[in-house]
């Protein structure tokens, strides 16, 4: 008897029909291309657009340095420049140290020299010239260099309350009485001529000696002198009192642009430097969608001839047939049986063999020793034998199938 009408019944899913292979997909033309890579296109584009547009915006627009005299935000110090301009102070803000001792230098005896060196940029040379030039220099919490470059008499004493009260003569001090958001404390050697205000036991957050070219103050706090404090307490009194002394006043943060020349490494980054970084970082990750490789659409070659499943499975029936290979067939047979089988079941992809047999047991009744038999172990020894197993294959299934659906 010939094996292949049952191979050809058995090798085929139960439901699954002859089909055609028509589906046919044109090769991509460069102009299908350039419509799929449009919307990235225009995503760079727009990212792009909008980078600039902050790199310039961010140049352009007011400073948000702390103190700056054009910072408007909180922690800037536009509203005391502001008000002293009305008062008929001559405001400059320089930003180098060359500029800071031109503006100085103009009028040394008529102005007041403003030093808030927060990033400790200069050195000890550039804060002893800049002394030089300024018969009044007030030094916003300074640093340990600035301090012995400026008023070795005074040094560091911790950190003030963040409220005191004046407790000395010198004028605007009295004038405001008292101080809040006070930041650091300073000593001044006893042999020293000096005034000190806010502050006890030897520790003062306003200090003036006199120094060689004139009176240095030294001023422990950069909250009092903020746009969101300035109104609080004493702060404006004092502020106007000490800044407005002389008709012009320098107003002085340094920039990188004034920090010496490093061997190791140069001056530091800019603050443009991140937002480049940014630019470029957006740039590469833009380059990694538009020219990765990436899994696309299915494409099926355009086949010269058509070939019906049904065909190909009964070739295959026929090959199996022609070598004698019953085992190869039955075994074909049974790795079909047993997918099958387990998705009727329930059972995961991974279940093993023991699972599936056991699970086919379980729902059929039948001995575990035939399931398995019939499953795995029993060998075909000749054609009738093949076809018989191939039988209760698809008869074990259907049982399967009516014992696992629902009622």
């Amino acid at each position: 008897m010939s094996a292949t009408p049952t191979l050809e019944r058995a090798e085929a899913a139960p439901h699954e029909p002859d089909t055609q292979v028509s589906n046919e997909v044109a090769t991509p033309r460069t102009r299908t291309v350039a419509r799929r890579a449009l919307f990235w296109i225009v995503l760079v584009l727009v990212l792009l657009t909008l980078v600039v547009t902050g790199l310039v915006l961010a140049g352009s627009g007011p400073s948000t340095e702390r103190l700056s005299a054009t910072n408007a935000h909180p922690v800037g110090a536009k509203a005391l420049i502001e008000v002293l301009k009305q008062d008929g102070v001559a405001v400059a803000a320089p930003r180098s140290l060359r500029s800071a001792i031109a503006d100085v230098s103009a009028n040394p005896t008529t102005t007041t020299l403003v030093l808030y060196d927060q990033s400790s940029i200069l050195t000890a040379s550039q804060l002893t010239r800049l002394s030089s030039v300024a018969s009044d220099l007030v030094v916003i919490e300074p640093s340990f260099t600035a301090l012995r470059a400026l008023a070795p008499s005074i040094s560091a004493a911790g950190f003030a309350p963040s409220r005191a009260s004046a407790g000395c003569d010198f004028g605007p001090a009295q004038l405001a009485g008292s101080l809040s958001g006070l930041g650091k404390w300073y000593r001044v050697d006893s042999n020293v001529d000096s005034t000190t205000c806010f502050g006890s036991k030897g520790a003062y957050s306003l200090v003036r000696v006199a120094g060689p070219d004139g009176t240095v103050t030294v001023l422990g706090s950069t909250t009092i002198l903020t746009n969101q404090s300035i109104t609080q307490s004493g702060n404006a009194a004092l502020a106007l009192g000490l800044f407005g002394a002389n008709n012009h006043l320098v107003w002085y943060l340094p920039s990188f642009a004034d920090a010496p020349a490093m061997p190791t490494g140069g001056i530091p980054a800019p603050t443009w430097v991140p937002l480049l970084a940014a630019l470029l970082g957006l740039v590469v990750v833009a380059a990694a969608f538009w020219r990765g490789r990436r899994f696309g659409a299915i494409v099926i070659e355009r086949m010269p001839v058509v070939v019906r499943a049904s065909e190909t499975l009964e070739g295959r029936a026929r090959l199996y047939q022609k070598a004698s290979a019953r085992t190869h067939a039955l075994d074909a047979l049974r790795i079909g049986t047993l997918d099958r089988l387990a998705k009727l079941c329930g059972l995961p992809t991974r279940a093993t063999l023991d699972d599936i047999v056991g699970a086919v047991a379980s729902h059929t009744g039948r001995p575990l020793d035939e399931v398995r038999s019939l499953l795995v172990d029993e060998t075909p020894t000749g054609d009738a034998h093949l076809v018989r197993l191939s039988d209760d294959l698809a008869d074990l299934e259907k049982e399967v199938a009516k014992a696992t659906r629902p009622s």
